[in-house]
């Protein structure tokens, strides 16, 4: 009877586990726009630092910029953050 029921509680304890869902952090992703300008050719080093300003304020800090976009004197890049 003891073993039946140690088999039976082991039983219930590994299909616990792999019934239950893996309680994985969800992951969120958001996308951020830095916009800077300068005469003096730091347009670009404005946008980023705004653009990390923007995540860093949001409480991200895992980010990497896909694009940016460059005219005379103003820069655009735009990051995609997680945490």
């Amino acid at each position: 009877m003891r073993k039946t029921l140690l088999a039976l509680l082991g039983a219930a304890a590994v299909l616990g586990t792999i019934a239950t869902p893996a309680s994985a952090t969800t992951r969120e992703t958001r996308e951020f726009v830095g916009h800077g300008s300068s005469d003096f050719g730091l347009e670009l080093i404005y946008a980023r630092h705004d653009a990390r300003n923007r995540a860093t304020w949001a409480g991200f800090t895992d980010c990497e910029e896909y694009d940016k976009i460059l005219f005379p004197y103003n820069a655009t890049v735009y990051w995609r953050c997680t945490r």
